[in-house]
């Protein structure tokens, strides 16, 4: 039986779904800062639309029910959203041969990388069948099918299979058992070396809440073959700890808070903040300048 709040939010989001003016209306609001995030954020936009990358490219993205990231994407047209990540993978995937999604939900980042560089092709790893449904949508009207390879495996330290956790909010779907939930599936895991093998890979995001360090551990022969770089999330002070304890083991020994307006070097006196510091970060066997 579904919840009272669950009712109103589903009878809203029905609403904005057959109201294509409302949806209209709601997005010139949040982007003039008419509507403050904290409502434009609980509103689920529909359909496709038109988003602009870093560089002022545009491209479509399709956002549909419980779509979290169309939500933070779609109204203010990227503004509000990773900003400084998105501009770091942007000058990254320049220079990329093979850029790998581990965690690629709807593909928004497949999608920058390819605007980035048009040579560049992308292996995106989505176990997820609703999420990997959004990613081969997106990935399709953009005309991208023949650059982006996508994988509907989880990866892990080594292959077999497990139970991915999905949660209300189903882009914090994940493998840690540890993890909200509101309902299982069963999934095939394999490794970053079986399905990579020795592809010539210059850029890595992990977002696969909590597990990056297990990810990173099978593919080691990957990241000593080329040392990608690396951007992950971490959402606090031990999830950052043991990532660095890792890559660090991996031979990864520069680590850069990616900030929005640039990423800054840390060392091991650096706390996470939980709030307005930004939970991503960056791991570069060599200093940034180097890379870019």
């Amino acid at each position: 039986m579904m919840s009272l709040r669950d009712t109103i939010v589903s009878a809203r989001n029905e609403i904005l779904r057959k109201n294509t003016g409302l949806q209209c209306a709601i997005k010139t609001g949040a982007s003039r800062r008419i509507i403050p995030p904290f409502a434009w954020k609980r509103l689920q936009p529909y359909g496709e639309w038109e988003l602009s990358a870093p560089d002022g490219t545009k491209f479509i993205y399709s956002s549909s029910r419980d779509d979290g990231v169309g939500r933070a994407i779609i109204w203010t047209d990227m503004r509000d959203w990773e900003r400084g990540t998105q501009k770091l993978l942007f000058t990254l995937a320049r220079n990329t041969e093979y850029f790998v999604d581990i965690g690629a939900y709807s593909g928004i980042y497949c999608i920058l990388a390819c605007i980035a560089n048009p040579t560049l092709k992308s292996i995106a790893f989505e176990p997820n069948p609703a999420a990997s449904e959004k990613l081969r949508r997106n990935i399709a009207i953009n005309g991208l099918t023949d650059r982006v390879t996508l994988v509907d495996k989880a990866l892990s330290v080594s292959s077999g299979h497990a139970s991915l956790a999905i949660p209300r909010d189903v882009t914090a779907a994940s493998l840690n058992a540890a993890g909200p939930k509101d309902r299982t599936i069963a999934v095939t895991v394999t490794t970053g070396d079986d399905v990579l093998g020795d592809l010539p890979v210059g850029l890595i995001k992990i977002d696969v809440e909590g597990l990056e360090p297990e990810v990173l551990l099978g593919m080691t022969g990957v990241l000593a073959n080329t040392r990608p770089a690396i951007i992950a999330e971490c959402l606090g002070q031990a999830a950052l700890n043991r990532l660095r304890s890792t890559t660090s083991h991996l031979g990864y020994n520069f680590t850069y808070q990616i900030r929005t307006d640039r990423p800054v070097l840390i060392d091991n006196r650096y706390v996470h903040k939980e709030r307005g510091g930004g939970h991503n970060y960056l791991f570069t066997a060599h200093p940034l300048g180097d890379l870019i």
